[in-house]
């Protein structure tokens, strides 16, 4: 998938670039400077206590010069650029959304990285820049974090509710998510287990979210996860004074075969729409559940799975602007 994708990216470059007359090359230029990019990460330095853990799933950049899109490219990636000397380039952290290879979009919480002024970026034909890019998220004044839990404090917000089969746990050590960047804040996940004999969890965030934007503004979920079974996260929303479920995304499984570290993903889910769609909702909450159906011809009905599920979570944000 990635090199098809690498691949159409190139034929449109190429397409684009060479389709067209030389003239429009700087100076006469007909050979490309080019561009890697290993990877995009996130400041190790960010605060904490203000944006949470450093964890990220930047699977693409997306590249301008002198504010011109030059593409969207899967990391790690080398490209072409039609253009020589000094330049300004501006690189934004491309996420995939709901994890959907066909969503991919710049994270909109995400500062780019710009090279600019002395540190404008020297291109020269037939060379390759390399570049790994440093990022942080904007800030706090210009984004707001509606919700967020990390499991690190006693007085967890995410809660089994009265239908869950199972409760959810703390959890330490080699189960949790261990941050190199915060060893500090990194000492407890958030588990569930399901024994064979027992049919599904349910969780629901505590806290009733009613500022949530309704216009169509991207409004973000980040959630770090290992299971070894799909669950499905989803919004909650009152209106009328009851509450009713929207389901957005059904995640399935992680490694299971590598050590606990290697195991965990990260995923950004985009609950705008569900806002915009449920504008006179007088709050929302998010749910994370792992009902199991098993389809007949009359219907569907509950069966339960023969070897015990486990899921792990961690770095519940909730982002709006």
């Amino acid at each position: 998938m990635k090199r098809i994708f690498t691949l159409a990216l190139c034929c449109g470059l190429f397409f684009a670039f060479f389709g067209t007359s030389c003239k429009k090359f700087e100076n006469g230029q007909t050979v490309p400077a080019y561009i890697h990019i290993d990877s995009i990460t996130l400041d190790p330095n960010l605060d904490y206590n203000t944006y949470g853990a450093n964890t990220t799933n930047i699977t693409d950049a997306w590249v301008y010069v002198d504010d011109q899109i030059i593409g969207c490219y899967e990391l790690p990636a080398t490209f072409p650029v039609l253009k020589n000397g000094r330049h300004k380039v501006s690189i934004y952290g491309g996420i995939k959304v709901g994890g959907i290879s066909a969503s991919r979009a710049p994270y909109p919480f995400y500062q780019p990285r710009i090279y600019k002024a002395e540190e404008a970026i020297n291109l020269v034909e037939d060379s390759i820049v390399i570049l790994n890019p440093i990022i942080n998220y904007y800030s706090i004044d210009d984004i707001k974090m509606q919700w967020k839990e990390d499991f690190e404090s006693g007085s967890i917000t995410l809660n089994a509710m009265a239908e869950s089969d199972t409760a959810l746990v703390r959890v330490s050590g080699n189960e949790a998510l261990l941050l190199a960047d915060f060893p500090e804040f990194s000492a407890y996940s958030g588990k569930v287990v399901l024994p064979p004999d027992s049919l599904h969890f349910y969780l629901s965030s505590f806290n009733e979210l009613k500022e949530l934007p309704t216009n169509g503004d991207y409004c973000m979920l980040e959630l770090d996860y290992n299971c070894n079974a799909p669950f499905t996260v989803g919004m909650i929303y009152c209106t009328n004074y009851l509450e009713k479920e929207a389901p957005l995304v059904t995640i399935q499984p992680t490694d299971t075969v590598n050590a606990l570290p290697h195991r965990w993903k990260k995923i950004y889910i985009n609950i705008g729409p569900i806002c915009v769609e449920h504008e006179d909702a007088s709050y929302f909450k998010v749910y994370l559940t792992s009902h199991v159906y098993n389809s007949i011809e009359d219907g569907y009905v509950e069966k339960v799975p023969d070897y015990q599920r486990y899921y792990y979570f961690d770095n519940l944000k909730l982002i709006s602007r």
